[in-house]
């Protein structure tokens, strides 16, 4: 008996997402149908952007990047980021950027410990979880805070809401805690194997019935990814087995 491929259902925006499918190995995007249903939209703000006795950039997300990059011109100052994809994107910007840390505590240890020449100024969403500024702060580095982009909440699509209800399996990488908290309100009865990036993503799906919910090692995309081969590798042997329906 022929089963049906699991689903793997991305709910990042559409270019992080094509990002994460397109770095799966080939075996693992071929035995999956994707769907694509962003649950955050991505929106930049009109606002000023004034660098003025600034002496560094914080970015924590490329979605920080892209949006101040079209606030500004100046590209003097130095970028610490969080996450090499994020630092990459910084790089191809035009700023001197480095990844000092894989999450904002990581972020914040490494500045605290490397005392870069500060003021610091942290380019973010309207939400974010933790306060990378006053942590840093704090820890005797001056740093702001400003929102250069905002994160709308969107509803799933058609498509989306079909598999989830449905009863393919399906392989949900979650990679923010809004998004999670959000997709815990959609109503799912498939079998979900839930795959979060941190321990704060995964808290708000332990309240849903799900097959599995698994932690990356890491918090970051690659780890993430890991975690989708193994969850589709072990689908694959559980179908595979004398007597699986």
């Amino acid at each position: 008996m022929t089963h049906p491929r699991p689903i793997l259902l991305m709910t990042r925006p559409p270019a992080a997402s094509d990002r994460f499918v397109a770095d799966l190995p080939e075996p693992v995007r071929d035995r999956t149908d994707i769907v694509a249903s962003p649950l955050i939209g991505i929106d930049p703000l009109p606002v000023t952007l004034s660098l003025a006795g600034v002496a560094g950039l914080l970015f924590t997300s490329a979605n920080g990047v892209a949006a101040s990059a079209a606030l500004t011109g100046n590209r003097d100052l130095p970028a610490y980021c969080v996450g090499e994809v994020t630092a990459q994107a910084a790089r191809d910007a035009g700023w001197d950027a480095t990844c000092v840390g894989l999450d904002a505590r990581e972020l914040v240890a490494a500045l605290t410990r490397s005392r870069p020449a500060a003021p610091l100024l942290h380019l973010r969403g309207v939400h974010a979880s933790g306060d990378i500024a006053g942590d840093l702060t704090a820890a005797g580095l001056p740093t702001r805070a400003q929102a250069v982009y905002d994160q709308q909440l969107l509803a799933p699509t058609p498509e989306a809401l079909g598999v989830l209800t449905g009863a393919v399996p399906v392989i949900a990488p979650l990679f923010s805690p809004r998004t999670a908290r959000h997709f815990a309100t959609l109503p799912a009865t498939a079998p979900l194997h839930l795959l979060a990036l941190s321990e704060a993503v995964a808290e708000p799906l332990r309240a849903l019935e799900f097959r599995e919910l698994l932690i990356a090692a890491q918090p970051d995309a690659a780890s993430t990814a890991v975690l989708v081969e193994t969850c589709v590798n072990r689908l694959a042997r559980v179908e595979a087995e004398p007597g699986a329906q």
